[in-house]
């Protein structure tokens, strides 16, 4: 069951400086992901490029569940950037169920979504679903928890 999302509490404004800082960092860029925002309160996490490294074993040509679990990351991170004036917004917990392979396509996308917000967390949900077949179910759900992080 998913449960809706909650509208982003940032401006559009505020959520496109944390758009453009999000797809401007390093690990961001290394795995080949790409976010974007989708009103009223959805991340999405797209991959631009899939190198070797990050195909599955066993001579399939599918994501790794590391990547897997590394997309929702970046999904729910990016979520609650929609929701924090914070440059940085940490995953507490991520929980993860692998529903089907997940073949290699670039038509792979990660939807994240804020669930409930409060000042110093909120509850996520997600799912990766391959965007060029709509109406089949998702390769992945995942739950996370994530908060503003503090300045060092």
């Amino acid at each position: 069951m998913q449960l809706p999302s909650a509208a982003f509490r940032l401006s559009p404004e505020k959520r496109a400086l944390q758009l453009l800082q999000f797809n401007a960092r390093k690990e961001v860029l290394w795995f080949g992901f790409k976010g974007a925002f989708e009103e009223p309160g959805t991340a999405v996490v797209t991959l631009s490029g899939l190198a070797p490294g990050l195909l599955g074993g066993g001579g399939t040509a599918a994501l790794n569940g590391g990547v897997i679990s590394a997309g929702f990351d970046a999904a729910f991170v990016l979520a609650g950037l929609g929701h924090y004036d914070s440059e940085v917004v940490v995953t507490l917990e991520l929980s993860i169920k692998f529903l089907s392979l997940a073949k290699a396509s670039d038509s792979l996308a990660f939807r994240a979504h804020v669930v409930r917000a409060a000042r110093n967390f909120s509850f996520a949900e997600g799912v990766l679903a391959d965007t060029a077949h709509p109406t089949a179910p998702g390769l992945a759900l995942a739950t996370a928890m994530v908060a503003p992080g503090r300045a060092p």
